[in-house]
């Protein structure tokens, strides 16, 4: 073992012989503490402080990738303060320009829409005005917004918020009800089965993530078929057989059909590929649910955390909307005069995208602390809200959250730039944008991936992101290990999850659409635009708890790879079964 034995209070080093634990000598001991007020969740304390200094020498161990320092609780303080400061400055700023800008852009959008209803009431002779009409008009300004900042930040070939040929007036409901009634039905849905997908998962992993495979697999060439037949109409004669609808898609929709049959048989190459690994990854989703399943607190957290940034969003919508609409001169009816600022979107943008990371982050961080005390000292995380869960949530909004700030910061900045480039690539077209937006892509993948480890050993020991990210990266060299956690099954199985729900929320999304006579923008995008509406929602919902089971599955690898013999002394079962899986999935990186 290249990892250091647990000791425990008492200062004796155990010995593990089966699943007792056996004393042999006197050393200085350090144990999890998490009922000091000084402590966190995941914290490890020296017994001795005087000789911490004598026991931090002995956790240096040679191996063949290195030396590597165990990790150990750190003091309590506010780490990367000046981040957090930064972040609760940036949302009083947002604040503001929410408060100055929205009230003048709905008082220009509402005298619009009572000039607009008086002239109608004159047309008609009478009758009553449409109370909803301003509201469906702010929402289709704040769609067409955001949909014109995505092809090119409100260029100057599309000035208008408002196209009429896109976003007309419904012929049925109000869009906005019709809105609100899809999110509500997909939600519910969303949150049904991922519910069970959940449960299910803790007894059958391996079978699960077979499930997810093949589902997406058949889920693919359904979504294919049914779109082709939409585009297609002719082909929906019930006396056409497959191998004619095949062929004749290919002629009377060769792009959805190419592209269609690509995806389906990427994701069965895909299968085919990680088919041998299966058992690999389900150790560990089995390990990191059954870790979330006795701290279902964090459930309640994750969902929470959602709402929060379902709020954030409509807040920062109606921000950037309202700034947006005065800047550029724009009147009640979404008509714009002036460009819109490239530096102001810049910032609302690395706004919205620091914002969102910051609040998925302290989720991240939470089950780094809650699966690492449930690892070290399974009593104190055994609960639904047991005190691992509240005291890994105080620590990240606390003590740990500059370091959630500063790398949620350095990630949104990535992307922001990204997402300029990528518009300005919508306009130009140019080879070198092409270029910087690849490059951009990999810098936030490198980025993120970093994050993802380094999060962990804040919400374990308290460190400092950059510290974090130096000593969690050197743990696995040492160990040999970086090779395995390049292994995204696991995480790529919970998004198929996501995803597949997703699928069928879309779906139902699209079966109600038709039945209820709803029509969203004009008829050729309206089911298009019905099924995404209920894609999105059920997938967000759903990912938002397989980012849960994502988060424990990392923690589980760090603390495997730090502290095995702890796993085998508290979790017999479940380290014999990932002694096995990873020792076969590795025989060469792996050595329990």
């Amino acid at each position: 073992m290249s990892s250091q034995p647990y000791y425990n209070a008492d200062g004796n080093p155990p010995v593990v012989q089966g699943t007792v634990l056996h004393n042999t000598n006197h050393n200085n001991a350090h144990i999890y503490d998490h009922q000091h007020a000084g402590h966190g969740v995941g914290a490890m304390e020296i017994a001795d402080p005087s000789q911490s200094q004598q026991f931090h020498q002995q956790q240096e161990q040679p191996h063949e990738g290195g030396n590597w320092t165990k990790g150990e609780h750190q003091p309590r303080r506010c780490n990367d303060a000046i981040f957090a400061v930064l972040f609760y400055v940036h949302l009083g700023v947002m604040g503001w320009v929410a408060g100055t800008f929205a009230p003048r852009m709905f008082a220009e959008v509402a005298a619009s829409n009572g000039m607009n209803n008086q002239r109608d009431l004159v047309e008609d002779g009478g009758g009553t005005s449409d109370s909803s009409g301003m509201t469906s008009r702010v929402f289709r300004l704040m769609i067409q917004s955001v949909h014109s900042l995505g092809y090119g930040a409100l260029s100057a070939s599309d000035r208008s918020l408002q196209e009429e040929n896109n976003y007309a007036d419904v012929t049925g409901t109000n869009d906005f009800d019709d809105m609100l009634l899809l999110l509500g039905i997909t939600g519910m849905v969303a949150l049904v089965i991922s519910t069970l997908a959940l449960s299910f998962m803790i007894r059958h992993a391996e079978i699960m993530i077979k499930f997810a495979l093949l589902f997406n697999i058949a889920a693919s060439a359904v979504v294919r078929l049914m779109f082709t037949r939409q585009s297609a109409p002719i082909l929906t004669n019930r006396h056409v057989s497959t191998i004619q609808f095949t062929i004749g898609s290919l002629f009377l929709s060769p792009f959805a059909a190419i592209w269609g049959m690509f995806l389906t048989g990427i994701m069965v190459y895909y299968a085919y590929v990680v088919w041998g690994r299966i058992p690999f990854a389900a150790c560990k989703i089995h390990t990191a649910t059954t870790a979330v399943k006795a701290n279902l607190g964090l459930a309640f957290l994750a969902y929470s955390s959602l709402v929060i940034l379902l709020g954030w969003s409509a807040w920062w919508m109606v921000g950037f909307v309202s700034t947006v609409y005065i800047t550029s001169g724009c009147d009640g009816q979404g008509n714009c005069e002036g460009e819109t600022n490239g530096a102001v979107t810049f910032a609302l943008m690395l706004s919205y995208y620091w914002t969102s990371s910051v609040i998925r982050n302290v989720v991240h961080v939470t089950v780094a602390g809650t699966v690492g005390t449930w690892w070290f000292v399974p009593s104190e995380a055994s609960t639904c809200c047991s005190s691992a869960v509240r005291d890994s949530y105080v620590r990240s909004v606390t003590t740990s959250f500059g370091s959630i700030c500063m790398g949620s910061l350095i990630v949104a900045f990535v992307q922001a730039l990204k997402n300029m480039v990528h518009n300005a690539r919508r306009n130009g077209d140019g080879l070198f944008l092409c270029v910087a937006e690849c490059i951009m892509s990999c810098l936030q993948n490198v980025i993120e991936y970093f994050n993802v480890w380094a999060y962990v050993f804040v919400g374990i020991y308290g460190y400092t992101f950059l510290e974090s990210g130096k000593n969690v990266i050197n743990l696995f060299k040492t160990r040999g290990w970086t090779t395995i956690i390049t292994d995204t099954l696991a995480g790529s199985v919970l998004g198929m999850l996501s995803g597949g729900v997703g699928l069928i929320t879309g779906l139902i999304s699209l079966a109600i659409a038709h039945g209820q006579g709803m029509v969203f923008g004009n008829e050729v995008g309206a089911s298009a635009a019905a099924f995404f509406v209920g894609f999105i929602f059920g997938a967000a919902l759903t990912s938002t708890f397989m980012t849960l089971v994502g988060s424990a599955v990392n923690t589980v690898i760090v603390c495997f790879a730090e502290a095995p013999q702890e796993f085998r002394v508290n979790h017999p079962k479940l380290s014999e079964e990932m002694h096995a899986a990873w020792t076969k999935a590795w025989p060469d990186e792996y050595r329990g």
